[in-house]
C-alpha cells in the first residue's frame, strides 16, 4: 500500500493536512474520511480500516479539518458550517487526483459533517458510510453539554464540552440546523453503522436517520459497541462491512 502525505487548502485559504492511501496506480474511485470532535485524520479506527479500503481499489482520502491535528488551528473556534465547507475542498482534491466517483465516510461529528454537505450537494456523492452518526444534534450538542437557552450564550463567549472551551458560535450553529429537513435532501445510498451501547450518541439516532431519508437506509447495529468501536471484532465488522458496500459500486 502506498501512503502518501498532502496538504490542501480550504474556502479561508487555510492549509489542512491530509494523508492518501492506495495501492497504487491512479485510481478513479476514492473515500473521503471525516474525522470525530476530538480525533484526526490518524484515528484508531481509520488507520485499521486504510489498508482493506485501498484493497477495494478506492483511494482514501483522510484529512485534518481546520481545527484539528496537524491542519493547525484551535478547538476552541469549531464551526460545523466550516467543517462542512473543509469537507468541500476535501471532495474536490480527490476529484483533481483523479477519483470520478467519491464516496464519504464519517465518524461521529464527522458523520455528521457528512450529513450535512450530502444535504447542500445532491448526487455529487455516490454514497454515505455513517459511523455513531448523531441526528438529534439539539439534544447531543445543546442538552447534554448543559446548553439549555442559546439566547443567553455570551456573544464572544465558550462553552466548556469535556474540559475543552468550543465558541459559543458553534452552539448557535447547532441550534439552527434542521436535520429532518436536510436528510430528506439526501438521495444516495447510506449505510450507517453504530454501536448497541453507545452512551455518546443513542443508537436511536439510527431510527431517526432511517426515518428522515428518502433512500432506503442499510444499518448495521455492533451488539455490544460503544461509542468509540475500537474493539478487534468492532473492527472486524467495520472492515467486513464497508469493504462489501464499496464492492457494491
Amino acid at each position: 500500500m502506498i501512503v502518501e502525505d498532502i496538504e490542501f487548502y480550504n474556502n479561508l485559504k487555510q492549509r489542512l493536512a491530509g494523508r492518501i492511501y492506495k495501492t497504487g496506480g491512479a485510481p478513479d474511485s476514492g473515500v473521503v474520511f471525516s474525522h470525530g470532535l476530538f480525533s484526526n485524520k490518524d484515528g484508531y479506527k481509520i488507520t485499521r480500516l486504510a489498508k482493506d479500503i485501498a484493497a477495494t481499489g478506492q483511494m482514501l482520502l483522510t484529512f485534518d479539518f481546520s481545527f484539528s491535528g496537524e491542519s493547525g488551528g484551535s478547538i476552541s473556534e469549531l464551526s460545523i458550517l466550516q467543517e462542512a465547507n473543509d469537507l468541500a475542498c476535501a471532495v474536490e482534491y480527490a476529484r483533481r487526483r483523479g477519483a470520478k466517483t467519491i464516496h464519504l465516510m464519517g465518524s461521529s461529528m464527522g458523520a455528521l459533517v457528512t450529513l450535512i454537505y450530502a444535504s447542500r450537494h445532491g448526487k455529487t456523492v455516490a454514497s454515505l458510510i455513517l459511523i455513531a452518526a448523531p441526528v438529534d444534534i439539539k439534544q447531543i450538542f445543546l442538552s447534554d453539554a448543559g446548553v439549555t437557552d442559546i439566547d443567553s450564550l455570551p456573544e464572544n463567549g465558550s462553552t466548556t464540552i469535556e474540559n475543552t472551551a468550543i465558541n459559543n458560535t458553534f452552539f448557535r450553529e447547532i441550534s439552527a440546523i434542521a436535520m429532518a429537513e436536510a436528510l430528506k435532501k439526501i438521495t444516495v445510498p447510506v449505510m450507517a453503522i453504530h454501536g448497541g451501547r453507545d452512551a455518546v450518541v443513542d443508537p436511536a439516532n439510527v431510527d431517526l436517520l432511517e426515518k428522515y431519508l428518502t433512500y432506503p437506509l442499510k444499518k448495521i447495529i455492533i451488539e455490544g459497541g460503544d461509542h468509540s468501536l475500537t474493539r478487534d471484532s468492532d473492527i472486524e465488522v467495520l472492515r467486513h462491512e464497508i469493504v462489501s458496500w464499496l464492492q457494491m459500486f
